[in-house]
């Protein structure tokens, strides 16, 4: 299929980043380091930046917003694992490197700022997703929380927000580093094949053959998901803060529904969400563009020996 230059730059970034996404999150979930979804940012952020080089190079423009936004959709498309969540990292993270790349454009400076917008979804996300979650209960009861263990820890609220302004201006300033380094590096594909031949060494199958998980085995997925340590945590600091709160027994009973009830439909249709029935369905030059972006990186992506087809 031949389509248009931009639509093939997209969708060969779209298939490089799903699979260096993949690969690099197997192997950091393998070897068990933290805040891997920091990491992942950081990959998706210098990926992003050679994309955006490479276009503004061919003319093109900006393709940022459109390469994460393809690879999102590459990544309901796998039949097992989380989807929901990381979709939603990928677009937004994507849409926050195209405000940089929109103002400054392709350069040095509109590639650091993108780079520096994008590095701060990974802090916003998870206190999106817990209010979804919890409501305003949640942080009442972080509050309480902390007030009560002061006396015990010597820590004030300032310093808390010092050490949370240290760990995002770390994450902020390696991401800065990234986009000065894409661009000293332009042209230069070292760096990204060292990443694919990680990605063909752990075995990355972003798409593999398969049906996706029947719906009784996604709600038992959904069920394991409410016992992830940060979701116990946070249901028990609300427990805790409701146990000593005015609120009647029914009260407590309802506002501790919510996030089970929220948390269980987040998670199963995380683990079912797929768009691929829709693509066929999109009207329009844009509709119909993205349609053949993602059916070229998905091309790519059997190019590279991620796909079987059955």
């Amino acid at each position: 299929m031949n389509d248009n230059p931009r639509i093939e730059l997209v969708g060969k970034y779209s298939a490089i980043l799903s699979v260096i996404e993949v690969a690099l999150g197997s192997l950091l979930h393998a070897l068990h380091v933290p805040f891997t979804g920091n990491f992942l940012s950081l990959n998706q952020g210098y990926l992003l930046c050679r994309a955006s080089l490479d276009a503004r190079q061919k003319g093109l423009g900006p393709i940022g917003y459109s390469v994460s936004n393809v690879t999102a959709v590459l990544k309901s498309l796998a039949p097992a694992g989380k989807k929901l969540g990381p979709m939603l990292s990928l677009s937004m993270q994507g849409l926050l490197f195209s405000f940089g790349e929109g103002l400054f454009g392709g350069n040095m400076l509109g590639l650091s700022v993108g780079m520096a917008l994008l590095s701060l979804w990974t802090f916003l996300q998870p206190l999106i997703t817990y209010y979804l979650f919890f409501g305003s209960e949640l942080w009442k009861a972080i509050d309480y929380l902390f007030e009560k263990s002061v006396p015990y820890t010597g820590l004030s609220l300032r310093d808390l927000a010092l050490i949370l302004a240290g760990v995002v201006l770390v994450k902020v300033s390696v991401a800065i580093g990234l986009a000065i380094f894409a661009c000293r590096t332009q042209g230069n594909a070292d760096f990204q094949e060292r990443l694919l031949e990680l990605a063909g060494q752990q075995g990355a199958r972003p798409l593999t053959a398969g049906e996706p998980p029947t719906r009784w085995r996604a709600i038992c997925l959904a069920v394991g998901d409410l016992f992830r340590p940060l979701f116990l945590v946070s249901l028990g600091i609300t427990a805790f803060f409701l146990f000593f709160s005015q609120h009647s027994q029914g009260e407590k009973f309802w506002i501790l529904m919510r996030p089970l009830a929220i948390g269980f439909l987040f998670f199963y249709f995380s683990r079912t969400l797929t768009l691929d029935r829709w693509l066929g369905k999109l009207h329009g030059t844009r509709g119909e563009a993205f349609a053949r972006a993602c059916q070229r990186a998905l091309s790519e992506l059997r190019a590279f020996g991620s796909v079987k087809t059955s």
